[in-house]
């Protein structure tokens, strides 16, 4: 049998590690580009702007990029932009001058030097300040006053702009004359910078405020050498391949500026040119002096990375700065200006689109720091909507003046005006309750009329120490919906569980109705029916349990099944286990002195109580702090990925509390059960105890194994877990029941003749006690004070020791019987080992029945009776 149970156990585990799927590498091979193109992304600016300030140094700009210096900036800037069409590349001085340009599209911009908030009805205004008023220009290119309006900002100067301190980073302000060592307190100078003094002032929001006008910021068309033209046909239009006209804002004006004066750009100290603004064809008011890139970088004084702002586009973007210097006649090193680069979040949305633009992955791009604005997104969606200044409610349209708008990054949180924005809102969401696992998918489900879907998630973290970003990539990808994760009607799995679910109950039932129906034959008198029975009905009922497996998984089918499994385990096995301890205390193998103890029924029941106590409490308690509730998981491999719905908690701890207190009771229940095996076997259940107790170590301990040694889908767990339940159960139940109905019938099928040898029954001398059982045969029991006051005594006799102390003196009568008896040893050796306690307690009183109304010393014959108490006498014990 125990052969046989083995290679039933090992083909379990054959047919479980046949179905297990196995998981593959992911191919990160998405985020990886990304990631790389990223880096190449940030890594430009920086060899751009290093490539820019040594060419200035080495004094390649005859004018130390003054305005002069424009237009040779223009087409050095359009040369590094051909290899870098990304950037848009600029420069700032501390005098206010300005000049940049771009591609995609492609224009020029440029500002001259100067402080804009001058008061036209101020001492200085005319001559000097008229040609900065007169050159400003609508949408349609005509010439509109240079005006500032309320809440605008612009820089004024302290001692005219000529006095030095040191700049606000922390070599510069170190003292260096307390510096002790020569070299060291010459380096520290070296170090030091010096910046021009001057502040940042807003106009006043009221009416009554002096008129101030501002210094322009103009855009320019340029040819395809990267200097401003307004020659038709020269023009390299706003994002378009080919050569074009230049047009003001509305698109129809042509552009065709002649405006005279001595600016700047002209070569200062009154020379007079009209080519300043040759080919503008839009301005507005932008001093990059109060810009925080420019003021970042003054308080750095190193290069950097700007935090996302709004560009004055209205468009948000980053900004990589560098300072540059010069040094004065005194050997200062005098801060006098920043190169530039900027990125526009828009840039980056627009080189995400290009490159999955028709793909089912969405690449979305969002900074780590809270709130988590967006940076960008492959599906178009911009990090900044433009809103309407006094009504950030309000989107800001075509119809609006642009000066009336602003740019109000969007954080990721609020993405919800569509179902895309949505599921990526959601799907970083999960991803930052996980702390962004980056080895692992994290499924995300959207469920809508018109959009649904299960997408896996996976990010990446992109840093920059040096320009202080970070941020996270998170691609989305597509994945088929796994139909193993269930187990429904009509499924190939479903049918195999109904089959071992219903044989498994339809067997432990049968044996339980077999076994009450002869509760009263000998053969299941001696077996503890009661908790037998308890058992087997334990048996049925968790069979009955795994139907819980059916159905979709939900939390609170998944909640449900934790309860009803174990509960269930549990309730069948305290009965087994309760039944080993009785016999394990009856036997008193257990104890220094061998001494038997004897367990009613009634106290047997309340031992199993805390039992099954335990294990609600057990479950009462994950119930509330780790649930096994409903998670979406995903496999993959390296063709695709496969979305599953699975019932999961979010600890071990359940597990692992519980494979200790039931892993425990099977345990000991195995060793109680190894040290009650060598009792006589044809009246008491010792040896079903140890064959089931270890049936259901050896399978419960192959269903660990195998359930978390491979992964597997989850429907295909509960079936074989199902199978283990319908094996231990109906072996468990086969084992007790099956041997007893079988000597049952046999003995009913092979009545013994009259003829047959006499059945042996004795008699005892000495004070009854609950040493003998009632076991269904005749017995006579002879009482003397003294030993050896027999007179006539039967053919054999023997002297045993009660529990009183007294001697007991058994001797053996003829009786028909029809089976032979055992030798008289033997059957005292089953008297000692009886569990039968109902057959101990009856004896009990039985014996003292015969004690009361009598004489010890009068008790000197045979008192016979049956095992239902009824009395006859003899005056011998060979009568």
């Amino acid at each position: 049998m125990l052969l046989y149970h083995n290679y039933l156990t090992i083909l379990l585990l054959l047919i479980a590690t046949s179905v297990m799927a196995t998981k593959s590498e992911f191919n990160y091979e998405i985020g990886k580009r990304v990631l790389d193109l990223l880096r190449d992304y940030t890594d430009a600016p920086s060899k751009v702007l290093e490539f820019l300030s040594n060419y200035r140094e080495k004094n390649a700009f005859p004018h130390g990029l003054e305005p002069q210096d424009r237009d040779i900036f223009f087409q050095l800037g359009d040369t590094l932009l051909t290899a870098n069409p990304r950037l848009l590349l600029f420069y700032a001085l501390e005098n206010g001058a300005f000049a940049g340009n771009q591609r995609s599209p492609t224009f020029a911009h440029y500002r001259e030097p100067g402080e804009s908030g001058y008061r036209l009805d101020g001492p200085v205004h005319m001559e000097k300040l008229q040609k900065h008023l007169d050159s400003c220009i609508d949408e349609n290119g005509r010439q509109v006053p240079c005006l500032l309006g309320p809440g605008e900002s612009y820089i004024e100067c302290i001692d005219n702009c000529t006095s030095l301190q040191r700049c606000p980073d922390e070599d510069s302000q170190q003292d260096c004359s307390a510096v002790e060592r020569a070299e060291e307190r010459s380096l520290c100078e070296s170090n030091t910078k010096w910046c021009i003094s001057y502040t940042t002032k807003t106009i006043p929001l009221s009416d009554d405020s002096p008129k101030r006008g501002y210094i322009p910021f103009t855009f320019y068309c340029i040819d395809i050498n990267g200097l401003p033209t307004q020659t038709p046909g020269e023009n390299a239009e706003l994002g378009a391949d080919g050569l074009g006209n230049c047009y003001h804002d509305d698109g129809i004006t042509p552009v065709n500026r002649q405006v005279s004066g001595d600016y700047a750009y002209c070569g200062g100290e009154g020379i007079i040119c009209n080519n300043t603004f040759l080919g503008g064809f839009t301005s507005g008011n932008y001093d990059p002096r109060y810009r925080p890139w420019y003021i970042a970088t003054k308080q750095k004084q190193v290069p950097n990375w700007s935090e996302p702002y709004e560009f004055y586009t209205h468009n948000i973007g980053i900004t990589f700065s560098r300072p540059i210097y010069s040094i004065d006649e005194e050997g200062k090193t005098i801060f006098t200006g920043v190169l530039a680069s900027d990125y526009s979040l828009d840039g980056i949305a627009s080189f995400l689109t290009n490159n999955y633009d028709g793909s089912d992955t969405i690449v979305t791009i969002v900074e780590e720091a809270e709130p988590n604005y967006v940076i960008a997104s492959s599906t178009g969606i911009a990090g900044v909507r433009k809103v309407l200044i006094e009504d950030n409610s309000k989107p800001c349209t075509e119809e609006n003046d642009r000066d009336r708008c602003m740019g109000v990054r969007i954080p990721i949180s609020d993405m919800n005006g569509n179902n895309l924005e949505e599921l990526i809102s959601t799907a970083y969401s999960k991803q930052k309750d996980r702390l962004f696992p980056e080895s692992e998918l994290i499924p995300v489900r959207v469920d809508h009329d018109d959009f649904r879907g299960v997408y896996a998630s996976h990010t990446i973290g992109f840093e920059t120490k040096e320009a202080g970003i970070s941020w996270r990539i998170m691609i989305l990808s597509p994945v088929s919906a796994h139909e193993d994760d269930t187990i429904m009607p009509g499924d190939s799995m479903f049918q195999v569980l109904i089959t071992s679910v219903s044989a498994g109950f339809l067997v432990c039932s049968t044996l339980l109705v077999h076994f009450i129906r002869n509760r009263r034959e000998k053969e299941i008198i001696a077996s503890d029916w009661r908790f037998t029975g308890v058992f087997l009905v334990g048996c049925a009922l968790l069979n009955l349990a795994c139907l819980s497996y059916i159905g979709q998984n939900t939390n609170a089918t998944c909640l449900a099944r934790m309860w009803v499994i174990h509960f269930f385990f549990v309730f069948a096995l305290t009965p087994l286990f309760v039944k080993t301890y009785r016999l394990y205390k009856l036997t008193g193998v257990g104890s220094i002195i061998p001494r038997r103890q004897t367990i009613s029924n009634a106290r047997a029941v309340l031992m199993s109580m805390p039992f099954l106590a335990v294990e609600v409490l057990i479950l009462l308690v994950f119930t509330f702090i780790d649930p096994n509730k409903v998670e979406d998981l995903l496999v993959y491999d390296e063709s695709h990925t496969e979305n599953h719905v699975e019932c999961k908690q979010d600890t071990w701890a359940f597990f692992a509390l519980q494979l200790l207190y039931e892993g425990g009771l099977v345990f000991v229940g195995c060793l109680l059960a190894y040290k009650t095996r060598n009792m006589r076997k044809e009246y008491r259940d010792n040896q079903q105890l140890l064959l089931t107790m270890y049936n259901i170590a050896l399978v419960g301990s192959v269903i660990i194994v195998v359930l978390n040694a491979a992964e597997r889908f989850q429907a295909t767990t509960r079936v074989f877990i199902t199978i283990g339940i319908l094996w231990v159960t109906v072996f468990s139940s086969c084992v007790f029941v099956v041997p007893k109905l079988l000597l049952i019938r046999s003995r009913k099928l092979n009545p013994v003749e009259e003829d047959e040898p006499a059945r042996r029954t004795w008699s005892i001398v000495g004070n009854v006690t609950n040493s003998i059982p009632r076991i269904g045969r005749r017995v006579s029991y002879h009482y003397s004070q003294n030993s050896n006051s027999f007179g006539d005594q039967s053919e054999e006799d023997d002297d045993i020791t009660g529990s009183s102390g007294k001697k007991i003196r058994a001797c053996f009568i003829k009786q028909p019987m029809k089976q032979p008896m055992k030798q008289p040893m033997d059957a005292i050796q089953e008297t000692r080992n009886s569990p039968d306690d109902d057959a101990l307690s009856e004896i009990s009183r039985t014996g003292e029945h015969l004690s009361k109304g009598k004489d010890s010393s009068e008790l000197t014959k045979t008192d016979k009776f049956s095992t239902s108490g009824s009395m006859s006498k003899s005056s011998s014990c060979s009568s």
